[in-house]
């Protein structure tokens, strides 16, 4: 084609600015005309932009608003209604053990499956959906079991509780070795009354404590028909742990663990002290109180990419990478009288942990652990009826003594007062 004066005088780059500007003009021009347009027709319909703004987050408002209310309410029932209504219930049942121990055992043990099932609706609630892999611990629910688990976070309560739901006797006749941080709270004296154990940290507190546990174990274990023992021997959360982890893995010569911590053993080495098999009678536990502690379960928690849920995110809904589902990898190991060497049971403990730091590797890259796989299933009967029996037993407490003790005390201080 051929060349103008114009074309000559204006730069090719200065006529591409303007007709680059003149095109950004135009659509300035139509934006502007469309919106008047749309300014017309809702002055014509009445609606204005703050409605479709309303409009459009109003569901989502409802929906977090009632969100927040059913939090709200399992929150209250969890640390308070829940754990009055047992402690009261579990006091008014104390006289039973005088006259029929069986009967109070058996009652107390509903009582605590009870507690489970609430936990299982408020996990229900939060979308928590726990995938089971390797051997089915179903098998051994009436067994006496020592059941030994990873922490990371306070979600994981939750996992265990719901995935063992369903397994026979266990969520009525567990002892749990608690860090005590809880004891002073209305869930920890709920947990007391029904036998758990409380730890606390410090090694100069280390022989003292184990010599407790040791006795309590002795004391409990028989006589009020507990099934398993379940812990944390990593001590604590791995992200609080995890820099004292690596000191005491390079104090001792261990391989470092990526995405566990090497057990702290001494709480499970009293179970096995006490408990294990005698090896004159592996039908007789070594303190000879009754049968013996059979089997270790050796559980592995996961969450989706190693992102651990945070408890208050996850009582709003609110999951990492948009995910609720947990995976619980079991593998069930014979006890053997020799793990009451301590030095035995370390080995042996150190070197399942080394496998678990493999497992948590592979689960965070895959998403899956590996061995058979089952997703645990909930029962709405179950949701519901647990629900009911907590608001109608706290009911009746309230109404037989809370009201009136509450009465009388604001009376009493009220006639100090004034």
């Amino acid at each position: 084609p051929m060349t103008t004066v114009a074309d000559l005088r204006t730069p090719p780059h200065a006529s591409m600015e303007a007709l680059g500007a003149n095109s950004e003009r135009n659509a300035a021009a139509s934006v502007e005309r469309r919106k008047r347009e749309k300014q017309s027709e809702r002055s014509r319909t009445g609606v204005t932009a703050e409605t479709d703004v309303e409009t459009a987050s109003s569901p989502m408002d409802v929906r977090k608003m009632l969100t927040w209310c059913v939090a709200v309410y399992f929150f209250i029932m969890t640390a308070f209604i829940v754990p009055i209504a047992c402690v009261s219930t579990f006091l008014l049942l104390t006289p039973l053990l005088i006259m029929s121990r069986p009967l109070f055992l058996r009652l107390e043990n509903r009582l605590c499956q009870f507690v489970n099932d609430h936990w299982v609706a408020a996990s229900a609630f939060c979308g928590l959906q726990v995938v089971e892999y390797g051997d089915d611990v179903g098998e051994i629910s009436d067994s006496r079991v020592l059941f030994l688990a990873n922490h990371l976070g306070l979600v994981d309560h939750f996992v265990i509780m719901n995935s063992l739901h369903n397994k026979g006797r266990v969520p009525g006749s567990w002892m749990w070795v608690i860090y005590n941080i809880w004891k002073y709270t209305p869930l920890g004296v709920m947990w007391t009354s029904h036998g758990n154990f409380f730890v606390n940290g410090g090694p100069n507190k280390r022989e003292k404590l184990l010599e407790t546990f040791r006795k309590h174990l002795s004391d409990y274990f028989w006589s009020w028909n507990y099934g398993w023992v379940v812990m944390y021997p990593e001590g604590s959360r791995l992200f609080m742990i995890r820099d004292s982890a690596a000191r005491f893995a390079e104090k001792n010569g261990l391989a470092p663990l990526r995405h566990c911590a090497y057990p702290r053993t001494g709480a499970a080495h009293a179970v096995m002290e006490v408990c294990a098999p005698s090896s004159e009678d592996p039908s007789v536990a070594r303190s000879g109180g009754g049968a013996p502690i059979e089997y270790i379960i050796d559980a592995t928690l996961g969450y989706p990419k190693g992102c651990v849920a945070d408890i208050g995110s996850a009582l709003m809904g609110e999951w990492p990478l948009e995910t609720s589902k947990i995976g619980l990898h079991f593998k069930i190991h014979k006890v053997k009288p020799e793990w009451a060497d301590e030095e035995k049971l370390k080995d042996f403990l150190y070197e399942k942990y080394k496998e678990k730091d493999d497992l948590l590797d592979k689960y965070y890259r895959t998403g899956e652990f590996p061995g058979e796989k089952r997703t645990v299933q909930l029962s709405t009967w179950t949701i519901m009826a647990s629900q009911a029996f907590w608001s109608a037993l706290y009911y009746a407490h309230y109404s037989l003594w809370i009201a009136p003790l509450c009465s009388a005390a604001l009376s009493s201080i009220t006639a100090f007062l004034f």
